[in-house]
């Protein structure tokens, strides 16, 4: 204890040790390459320390600043170092110069245990390239949400501007009949049974647009809950099972060439699209001949292609391409129907990605594609 409080009470003299260039040969060359190079790098050390503290001071979300002020405490010890052993050459002050390397060794070890301990975090920062990666998936996740935003709001667009055009005629109708009722009611006369069946009718049309559009709201939702292995033509036989008086008081002749029999899809919506097109087949059929409808099937590497054709009345794409797929619209009012069936096929095939394709000719047939991505 005695040699620690004499060291500290003579910490500043230096008549116990000769000045450096005493100690030795020294040739003016080497003492002053040697106190040059001190001073250089001694100098450099206590500069870096000036770039770092402004660093810290402007970048106030920098991670690990604790890492950074002990970085820039070690850097000006080991720059004070150098600069008491240039000062050794003249002033030997070797007690200042121990107490100089030890308090750099202490900082030293702070700063090495202090990066230790942040280095498990620090290995799982993003690099710039990988942080522009990430930015960039999140721009076009964004887009595409965006995207289905708009798509979302112009079909709830479409949805209210049907809703209110298919609503609008039937309860006009019921409207007025209505006031009719109540003519009659006050002339004491019983109602008339036609005006009765006439409101019936008018409700029955409301029903089944509020059915429709309950329908479109729940596939919009998720279609594709029920997504397995299906075999079409298992698919095919159902739907003419489920539907044999339509199809046998036709006389439809149903014919299939499946070189891709197996599908992985939703059965509600698979179910869906191939009920559609082959019931449009035969309610839309010409008067002329007995409906035919072939079913094929063929594969590409990327895409899967399911067709239906018929020989029915066809359509003038010229005139109706862009409005057969549209919510509660029907090109052919002779026969009875909701006008939800080809808008259905086409929104579920699209929300997987697929599309629907369609060739047609007035008179002669229609052949509507599928495309499915695999």
């Amino acid at each position: 204890m005695g040699e620690i409080i004499e060291f500290f009470a003579h910490l500043l003299k230096v008549e116990y040790w000769p000045a450096r260039w005493l100690c030795g040969i020294w040739t003016p060359f080497h003492g002053w390459l040697y106190i040059l190079s001190s001073i250089g790098i001694g100098t450099a050390y206590f500069a870096i320390p000036v770039v770092m503290f402004q660093f810290v001071r402007k970048r106030e979300d920098l991670p690990f600043v604790r890492i950074f002020w002990l970085f820039i405490a070690f850097i000006l010890a080991c720059g004070a170092t150098h600069f008491m052993d240039a000062l050794v050459f003249w002033y030997p002050a070797y007690r200042l110069s121990a107490v100089t390397l030890c308090c750099t060794a202490l900082i030293s070890w702070m700063a090495l245990i202090g990066l230790w301990r942040v280095l498990p975090v620090a290995i799982t920062l993003k690099s710039p390239a990988q942080l522009e990666a990430i930015i960039e998936a999140r721009t076009l996740d964004l887009a595409s949400s965006h995207f289905a935003l708009k798509k979302a709001n112009e079909d709830l667009d479409n949805y209210v501007y049907a809703a209110s055009h298919n609503l609008k005629s039937p309860i006009s109708n019921i409207e007025g009949l209505l006031g009719l009722l109540k003519e009659q009611a006050a002339e004491g006369q019983v109602p008339d049974a036609e005006i009765i069946d006439r409101i019936n009718e008018s409700v029955a049309r409301v029903q089944s647009t509020i059915t429709s559009l309950t329908d479109v709201v729940k596939m919009q939702k998720n279609p594709y809950e029920d997504t397995e292995w299906l075999q079409i033509e298992e698919m095919v036989s159902e739907i003419r099972i489920e539907n044999e008086s339509l199809f046998s008081r036709s006389g439809a002749v149903i014919q299939m060439q499946l070189s891709v029999n197996e599908l992985f899809y939703s059965r509600n919506a698979l179910k869906s699209t191939l009920y559609n097109l082959m019931t449009n087949a035969v309610k839309y059929a010409s008067p002329d001949r007995r409906p035919e409808i072939w079913i094929r099937s063929y594969r590409d590497e990327k895409h899967i292609f399911l067709e239906v054709e018929d020989n029915g009345m066809g359509i003038d794409l010229t005139r109706h391409k862009d409005k057969m797929f549209a919510l509660f619209k029907r090109l052919h009012t002779h026969v009875e129907g909701s006008g939800v069936g080809l808008y259905f096929t086409k929104q579920l095939v699209e929300k997987l990605g697929g599309r629907v394709e369609v060739e047609s000719v007035p008179g002669q047939g229609s052949v509507f594609r599928v495309v499915f991505i695999t």
